[in-house]
């Protein structure tokens, strides 16, 4: 399940952007979210539902485009870039285990809202993983729960990325943070551990290398999270700088899309969502604020750009793409810039649900 791939060869030009595709073995209904922050009618959020004593709080400090599993709750917050550049793509990771803490001083947050509580709190790299350290004011339990419309557990690795060019993955075994932060970790995929992710990109980075006197441009074809990394790492290798910012963003979503996983795959390995059709993608802008999102279902392309946030109707909005209904999935076909098209509705992660 999933490939997430940041272009951050040319960030003194500032044509910085992310892109990731979303795999999974079966269509799943989604939504994507416009959050903007309002002083006057201030929401507060919750990290868990129910919320208890022992749930972390807080309010956004920055505006958000956030896709989102479902259409009704309880929602998955996958996906998303807010006003400061940052840009956050939670992707399946099959080791990881979110340890419960009983009785402990830290507070909890559901895996499944991390990734708004980062948009919603962090302007970069640096401060999320300052978060998420040992070393943190507020320390943070992950807490695992289900994909919407699934019987999965949702075992999620996070990768975040700024308008800087930094990079950082988090991932989280048996409790414990494990944080990977270098500007070069620009390819993530699902299994192994990130750790071991970097080992072998460093083995095919060798065979491509000059270094190696007899160079091989072999490439593995398959599905796997291991075939996907290396094709995408040596796209992403390969390409020249970027010049502007279409570029980066063309660059960006061809790479994507050439380690994603056709429609309707047939897999021997049905018990393995690391092994999934595309779903979607997503490219994100980092410097010009705009989200792209691709409907692998439709032939059309949407975006959303940040920094008209008087479109959106409501402090809170939403535009369905993909909704369900009587157990059949419908793809709206939606074209072009969508920011007039989003309704009004409610913050899905308020702690007490209220109108915006």
């Amino acid at each position: 399940m999933c490939t997430r791939i940041f272009n951050n060869f040319n960030k003194e030009n500032n044509y910085l952007t992310t892109a990731r595709n979303m795999d999974w073995a079966t269509q799943m209904p989604t939504t994507i979210f416009a959050f903007k922050v309002n002083n006057e009618e201030e929401i507060i959020k919750s990290g868990t539902s129910p919320q208890n004593e022992n749930s972390l709080i807080w309010t956004a400090k920055y505006n958000s485009i956030v896709t989102m599993v479902g259409t009704k709750a309880p929602f998955g917050a996958s996906d998303g870039i807010n006003s400061a550049g940052l840009v956050a793509n939670l992707l399946y990771d099959s080791s990881a285990k979110y340890a419960r803490k009983d009785g402990s001083s830290c507070k909890n947050l559901d895996v499944l809202r991390w990734v708004q509580f980062v948009l919603d709190t962090c302007c970069s790299v640096k401060e999320v993983v300052a978060a998420f350290s040992e070393s943190a004011q507020t320390q943070i339990q992950l807490i695992g729960g289900i994909v919407p419309g699934s019987d999965k557990l949702a075992a999620l690795h996070l990768a975040v990325s700024d308008k800087f060019g930094d990079s950082a993955i988090i991932e989280v075994h048996k409790g414990k943070y494990f944080i990977y932060n270098n500007p070069e970790f620009r390819v993530m995929t699902n299994e192994p551990s990130y750790a071991k992710q970097i080992e072998l990109n460093q083995f095919w980075r060798w065979q491509w290398s000059d270094k190696n006197f007899f160079p091989s441009n072999t490439l593995p074809g398959g599905p796997f999270p291991s075939d996907r990394f290396a094709r995408a790492s040596y796209y992403l290798n390969h390409l020249y700088e970027t010049k502007n910012i279409p570029d980066s963003l063309t660059q960006s979503k061809s790479v994507v899309m050439n380690a994603s996983v056709p429609v309707n795959f047939k897999s021997n390995n049905t018990q393995f969502p690391n092994i999934a059709q595309t779903l979607w993608s997503t490219v994100a802008c980092h410097n010009n604020l705009k989200y792209y999102f691709y409907n692998t279902r439709t032939m059309g392309e949407i975006y959303i750009d940040l920094n008209q946030l008087e479109k959106f109707p409501s402090t809170v909005s939403k535009l369905v793409v993909i909704s369900e209904d009587d157990h059949q999935f419908i793809n709206h076909e939606l074209f072009g810039y969508q920011n007039e098209n989003f309704i009004k509705t409610l913050d899905p992660f308020a702690s007490e649900l209220i109108l915006a």
